[in-house]
Protein backbone atom coordinates (compact mmCIF):
# COMPACT_ATOMS: atom_id res chain seq x y z
CA UNK A 1 0.00 0.00 0.00
CA UNK A 2 1.29 3.37 -0.88
CA UNK A 3 -0.54 6.15 0.57
CA UNK A 4 -0.78 9.78 -0.20
CA UNK A 5 -1.31 12.75 1.52
CA UNK A 6 -0.27 14.52 4.73
CA UNK A 7 1.84 14.35 7.75
CA UNK A 8 1.17 16.36 10.26
CA UNK A 9 2.85 17.04 14.27
CA UNK A 10 -0.40 17.23 16.28
CA UNK A 11 -0.27 18.44 19.97
CA UNK A 12 -2.97 17.35 21.80
CA UNK A 13 -4.24 19.39 24.72
CA UNK A 14 -6.82 17.92 27.10
CA UNK A 15 -9.17 19.78 28.87
CA UNK A 16 -10.79 18.33 32.28
CA UNK A 17 -10.76 20.58 35.08
CA UNK A 18 -14.26 23.28 34.16
CA UNK A 19 -12.51 25.40 37.13
CA UNK A 20 -9.91 26.86 34.08
CA UNK A 21 -12.89 27.44 31.71
CA UNK A 22 -16.15 27.07 30.99
CA UNK A 23 -18.46 24.54 28.28
CA UNK A 24 -22.44 25.66 27.12
CA UNK A 25 -23.68 22.24 26.44
CA UNK A 26 -26.45 24.17 24.45
CA UNK A 27 -24.27 26.56 21.91
CA UNK A 28 -21.49 23.70 22.34
CA UNK A 29 -18.75 26.45 23.21
CA UNK A 30 -15.85 26.38 25.19
CA UNK A 31 -14.33 29.74 26.35
CA UNK A 32 -11.13 31.43 28.34
CA UNK A 33 -10.83 34.48 29.88
CA UNK A 34 -8.02 36.41 27.80
CA UNK A 35 -5.15 37.23 29.39
CA UNK A 36 -4.91 34.67 31.99
CA UNK A 37 -2.55 31.63 32.44
CA UNK A 38 -4.58 28.66 31.77
CA UNK A 39 -3.10 25.26 33.41
CA UNK A 40 -3.02 22.21 31.12
CA UNK A 41 -4.57 19.17 32.46
CA UNK A 42 -2.84 16.82 30.48
CA UNK A 43 -1.01 17.15 26.45
CA UNK A 44 0.70 15.20 23.69
CA UNK A 45 2.50 15.25 20.84
CA UNK A 46 1.94 12.51 18.11
CA UNK A 47 2.02 12.23 14.38
CA UNK A 48 -1.28 12.58 12.19
CA UNK A 49 -2.31 13.21 9.04
CA UNK A 50 -4.80 10.86 6.96
CA UNK A 51 -1.70 9.04 5.09
CA UNK A 52 0.29 8.72 8.06
CA UNK A 53 -2.14 7.37 9.79
CA UNK A 54 -3.27 4.38 7.40
CA UNK A 55 0.51 4.07 6.38
CA UNK A 56 1.70 3.39 10.03
CA UNK A 57 -1.34 1.53 10.42
CA UNK A 58 -0.92 -0.78 8.03
CA UNK A 59 2.46 -1.60 8.82
CA UNK A 60 1.43 -2.67 12.32
CA UNK A 61 -1.22 -5.20 10.78
CA UNK A 62 2.24 -6.19 8.81
CA UNK A 63 1.13 -5.37 5.65
CA UNK A 64 4.11 -3.15 3.33
CA UNK A 65 3.22 0.46 3.59
CA UNK A 66 4.92 3.47 2.22
CA UNK A 67 4.29 7.00 2.83
CA UNK A 68 4.64 9.84 0.30
CA UNK A 69 4.01 13.26 1.60
CA UNK A 70 6.06 16.25 2.07
CA UNK A 71 7.94 17.08 5.28
CA UNK A 72 10.02 20.12 6.42
CA UNK A 73 13.86 19.34 7.95
CA UNK A 74 13.40 20.79 11.86
CA UNK A 75 13.18 18.46 14.75
CA UNK A 76 9.25 18.24 14.41
CA UNK A 77 10.28 16.50 10.98
CA UNK A 78 12.72 14.48 12.15
CA UNK A 79 10.17 13.05 14.61
CA UNK A 80 8.07 12.15 11.33
CA UNK A 81 10.90 10.34 9.96
CA UNK A 82 12.34 8.53 13.11
CA UNK A 83 8.96 7.74 14.18
CA UNK A 84 8.07 6.06 10.79
CA UNK A 85 11.48 4.58 10.52
CA UNK A 86 10.27 2.94 14.07
CA UNK A 87 6.96 1.42 12.95
CA UNK A 88 8.83 0.49 9.44
CA UNK A 89 7.12 2.89 7.14
CA UNK A 90 8.84 2.92 3.27
CA UNK A 91 9.74 6.60 3.00
CA UNK A 92 10.83 6.25 -0.61
CA UNK A 93 8.58 8.71 -1.98
CA UNK A 94 8.42 10.99 1.78
CA UNK A 95 9.96 14.52 -0.16
CA UNK A 96 11.79 16.57 2.72
CA UNK A 97 11.79 20.25 1.95
CA UNK A 98 14.10 23.41 4.06
CA UNK A 99 11.72 24.49 5.73
CA UNK A 100 9.39 24.11 9.03
CA UNK A 101 7.12 21.18 9.44
CA UNK A 102 4.84 22.31 6.79
CA UNK A 103 1.66 21.18 8.75
CA UNK A 104 1.25 21.33 12.34
CA UNK A 105 -2.61 20.97 14.49
CA UNK A 106 -3.83 22.00 17.85
CA UNK A 107 -6.23 19.70 18.88
CA UNK A 108 -8.28 20.72 21.89
CA UNK A 109 -9.85 18.00 23.67
CA UNK A 110 -12.98 18.10 25.79
CA UNK A 111 -15.38 15.67 27.00
CA UNK A 112 -14.51 13.15 23.96
CA UNK A 113 -14.78 15.33 21.29
CA UNK A 114 -12.17 17.70 19.62
CA UNK A 115 -11.66 21.44 18.23
CA UNK A 116 -8.73 20.93 15.74
CA UNK A 117 -6.62 24.41 15.10
CA UNK A 118 -5.20 23.93 11.65
CA UNK A 119 -2.54 25.45 10.26
CA UNK A 120 -2.81 26.53 6.43
CA UNK A 121 0.57 27.30 5.17
CA UNK A 122 0.49 28.07 1.38
CA UNK A 123 1.86 24.75 -0.08
CA UNK A 124 3.25 24.17 -3.24
CA UNK A 125 3.92 20.54 -2.30
CA UNK A 126 4.21 18.44 -5.40
CA UNK A 127 4.72 14.97 -5.21
CA UNK A 128 6.75 12.55 -8.20
CA UNK A 129 5.75 9.26 -7.43
CA UNK A 130 6.33 7.48 -11.40
CA UNK A 131 5.84 4.03 -12.28
CA UNK A 132 5.74 2.52 -8.72
CA UNK A 133 2.93 -0.14 -9.12
CA UNK A 134 2.06 -0.78 -5.32
CA UNK A 135 -0.68 -3.09 -5.48
CA UNK A 136 -2.77 -0.55 -3.86
CA UNK A 137 -2.76 3.23 -3.47
CA UNK A 138 -4.33 5.22 -0.73
CA UNK A 139 -5.07 8.91 -1.80
CA UNK A 140 -6.50 11.15 0.70
CA UNK A 141 -6.24 14.72 1.82
CA UNK A 142 -3.54 16.74 0.35
CA UNK A 143 -2.18 20.59 0.40
CA UNK A 144 -0.16 20.71 -2.50
CA UNK A 145 -1.34 20.18 -6.44
CA UNK A 146 -3.28 17.30 -5.82
CA UNK A 147 -4.97 17.39 -9.15
CA UNK A 148 -1.52 17.18 -10.78
CA UNK A 149 -0.30 15.04 -8.39
CA UNK A 150 -3.46 12.18 -8.06
CA UNK A 151 -3.60 12.34 -12.37
CA UNK A 152 -0.40 11.20 -12.92
CA UNK A 153 -0.87 8.30 -10.52
CA UNK A 154 -3.70 7.33 -12.61
CA UNK A 155 -1.76 7.93 -15.90
CA UNK A 156 1.43 6.41 -14.95
CA UNK A 157 0.28 2.85 -12.57
CA UNK A 158 -2.17 0.98 -14.26
CA UNK A 159 -1.94 -2.18 -12.77
CA UNK A 160 -2.93 -0.92 -9.10
CA UNK A 161 -5.85 -0.64 -7.20
CA UNK A 162 -7.00 2.91 -5.84
CA UNK A 163 -9.07 3.40 -2.34
CA UNK A 164 -9.45 6.94 -2.11
CA UNK A 165 -10.86 9.14 1.02
CA UNK A 166 -11.00 12.52 -0.13
CA UNK A 167 -10.60 15.73 1.89
CA UNK A 168 -12.58 18.63 2.64
CA UNK A 169 -10.17 20.92 0.38
CA UNK A 170 -11.01 17.85 -2.52
CA UNK A 171 -14.43 18.05 -2.17
CA UNK A 172 -14.79 21.72 -2.01
CA UNK A 173 -12.09 22.91 -4.98
CA UNK A 174 -12.44 19.84 -7.06
CA UNK A 175 -15.48 18.40 -6.98
CA UNK A 176 -15.93 17.43 -10.52
CA UNK A 177 -12.32 16.20 -10.53
CA UNK A 178 -13.10 14.19 -7.47
CA UNK A 179 -16.55 12.61 -9.38
CA UNK A 180 -14.24 11.61 -12.66
CA UNK A 181 -12.18 9.99 -10.88
CA UNK A 182 -14.71 7.43 -9.14
CA UNK A 183 -14.85 4.68 -11.77
CA UNK A 184 -11.15 4.21 -11.47
CA UNK A 185 -12.00 3.34 -7.32
CA UNK A 186 -11.99 0.06 -6.00
CA UNK A 187 -13.05 1.04 -2.46
CA UNK A 188 -14.46 4.83 -1.25
CA UNK A 189 -14.15 6.08 2.47
CA UNK A 190 -16.52 8.62 3.22
CA UNK A 191 -18.32 10.64 6.12
CA UNK A 192 -22.25 10.46 5.88
CA UNK A 193 -22.63 14.43 5.08
CA UNK A 194 -19.85 13.87 2.56
CA UNK A 195 -21.61 11.18 0.53
CA UNK A 196 -24.48 13.47 0.77
CA UNK A 197 -22.32 15.72 -0.99
CA UNK A 198 -21.38 13.58 -3.74
CA UNK A 199 -24.71 12.40 -4.72
CA UNK A 200 -26.34 15.67 -4.19
CA UNK A 201 -28.76 14.23 -1.84
CA UNK A 202 -29.31 14.95 1.56
CA UNK A 203 -32.04 11.66 1.96
CA UNK A 204 -32.04 10.59 5.44
CA UNK A 205 -32.17 7.14 3.52
CA UNK A 206 -29.29 5.58 3.34
CA UNK A 207 -30.49 3.08 1.06
CA UNK A 208 -30.95 6.17 -1.26
CA UNK A 209 -27.58 7.25 -1.05
CA UNK A 210 -25.36 4.08 -0.81
CA UNK A 211 -27.40 3.15 -4.58
CA UNK A 212 -26.46 6.80 -5.80
CA UNK A 213 -22.41 6.05 -4.88
CA UNK A 214 -22.54 2.90 -6.67
CA UNK A 215 -24.01 4.46 -10.07
CA UNK A 216 -20.61 6.42 -9.98
CA UNK A 217 -18.91 3.15 -10.55
CA UNK A 218 -17.09 2.67 -7.89
CA UNK A 219 -16.49 -1.01 -6.88
CA UNK A 220 -16.71 -0.91 -2.91
CA UNK A 221 -18.44 2.34 -1.42
CA UNK A 222 -18.20 2.77 2.32
CA UNK A 223 -19.94 5.24 4.36
CA UNK A 224 -19.05 6.09 8.42
CA UNK A 225 -21.73 7.50 10.77
CA UNK A 226 -19.98 8.17 13.75
CA UNK A 227 -21.87 6.58 16.37
CA UNK A 228 -24.79 5.28 14.27
CA UNK A 229 -21.67 2.83 12.89
CA UNK A 230 -20.67 2.50 9.24
CA UNK A 231 -22.46 1.19 5.89
CA UNK A 232 -20.85 -0.18 3.05
CA UNK A 233 -22.03 -1.15 -0.44
CA UNK A 234 -20.17 -3.94 -2.37
CA UNK A 235 -19.17 -5.43 -5.95
CA UNK A 236 -23.02 -7.22 -6.05
CA UNK A 237 -24.84 -3.77 -4.75
CA UNK A 238 -25.51 -5.44 -1.68
CA UNK A 239 -25.77 -2.93 1.18
CA UNK A 240 -24.62 -3.76 4.56
CA UNK A 241 -24.85 -1.90 8.28
CA UNK A 242 -22.58 -2.51 11.63
CA UNK A 243 -22.47 -0.53 15.23
CA UNK A 244 -19.85 0.68 16.83
CA UNK A 245 -18.15 -1.43 18.93
CA UNK A 246 -18.59 -0.08 22.44
CA UNK A 247 -21.15 2.45 23.38
CA UNK A 248 -18.99 3.94 25.71
CA UNK A 249 -17.85 7.59 25.62
CA UNK A 250 -14.42 7.55 23.41
CA UNK A 251 -11.14 9.31 25.35
CA UNK A 252 -10.75 11.17 21.75
CA UNK A 253 -11.94 11.04 18.67
CA UNK A 254 -8.96 11.84 16.11
CA UNK A 255 -8.42 9.55 13.84
CA UNK A 256 -11.22 7.58 13.81
CA UNK A 257 -12.10 7.44 10.36
CA UNK A 258 -8.20 6.58 9.46
CA UNK A 259 -8.63 3.47 11.80
CA UNK A 260 -11.66 2.15 10.40
CA UNK A 261 -10.13 2.64 6.90
CA UNK A 262 -7.25 1.05 7.70
CA UNK A 263 -8.43 -2.17 9.27
CA UNK A 264 -10.91 -2.61 6.30
CA UNK A 265 -8.63 -2.16 3.40
CA UNK A 266 -6.26 -4.82 5.52
CA UNK A 267 -9.28 -7.46 6.11
CA UNK A 268 -9.85 -6.82 2.14
CA UNK A 269 -6.21 -7.09 1.27
CA UNK A 270 -5.87 -10.43 3.12
CA UNK A 271 -8.92 -11.52 1.10
CA UNK A 272 -12.10 -11.17 3.62
CA UNK A 273 -15.35 -9.95 2.34
CA UNK A 274 -16.98 -6.51 3.24
CA UNK A 275 -18.92 -7.67 6.31
CA UNK A 276 -15.65 -9.07 7.64
CA UNK A 277 -13.99 -5.88 6.65
CA UNK A 278 -16.26 -3.85 8.14
CA UNK A 279 -15.91 -5.75 11.26
CA UNK A 280 -11.82 -5.39 11.20
CA UNK A 281 -12.52 -1.38 10.54
CA UNK A 282 -15.13 -1.44 13.68
CA UNK A 283 -12.78 -2.71 15.92
CA UNK A 284 -9.76 -0.84 15.19
CA UNK A 285 -11.64 2.52 15.19
CA UNK A 286 -12.90 1.49 18.90
CA UNK A 287 -9.47 0.48 19.79
CA UNK A 288 -8.12 4.08 18.65
CA UNK A 289 -10.71 6.39 20.15
CA UNK A 290 -9.83 4.48 23.39
CA UNK A 291 -6.64 6.81 23.67
CA UNK A 292 -5.47 10.29 23.21
CA UNK A 293 -3.87 10.60 19.36
CA UNK A 294 -4.61 9.49 15.94
CA UNK A 295 -2.20 6.71 16.16
CA UNK A 296 -1.43 4.85 19.72
CA UNK A 297 -4.42 2.59 19.26
CA UNK A 298 -4.16 1.09 16.16
CA UNK A 299 -4.19 -2.66 16.44
CA UNK A 300 -1.20 -5.24 15.10
CA UNK A 301 -2.20 -8.25 13.77
CA UNK A 302 -2.28 -10.62 16.41
CA UNK A 303 -4.63 -7.47 18.80
CA UNK A 304 -6.95 -7.46 15.90
CA UNK A 305 -7.42 -11.03 15.27
CA UNK A 306 -7.82 -11.87 19.07
CA UNK A 307 -10.48 -8.34 18.93
CA UNK A 308 -12.30 -10.19 16.24
CA UNK A 309 -12.33 -13.49 18.36
CA UNK A 310 -13.66 -11.70 21.43
CA UNK A 311 -16.49 -9.65 19.41
CA UNK A 312 -18.21 -12.41 17.57
CA UNK A 313 -21.01 -10.44 18.21
CA UNK A 314 -20.48 -7.43 15.78
CA UNK A 315 -21.33 -7.94 12.41
CA UNK A 316 -22.66 -6.49 9.98
CA UNK A 317 -25.90 -6.97 8.72
CA UNK A 318 -27.48 -6.39 5.67
CA UNK A 319 -30.54 -3.59 5.30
Amino acid sequence: MLTVGNATIDVFVLLKNLKNFSYDKFSNNISFPLGEKIPLDEYKLDLGGNACNVSVGLSRLGLQSCLAAEIGSDEFSKKITNTLKKEGVDQTYLKKDRRITPYFNIVLSYGGDRTILEERNPSNQDIEIGESDPRYFYLTSFNGNWKKVYENIFRSNKRSLFALNPGSRQLSEGFEQIVSMLPKIEILFVNLSEAQKLVNDSSPDIKVIMKKLKTWGIKIAVVTDGINGSYAIGKTGEIYQIGVVSKEKPVERTGAGDSYATGFLFAVIEGHSVKEAMRYGALNADSVIKKVGAQDGLLNREEIEQKSKENLGLTAVKI
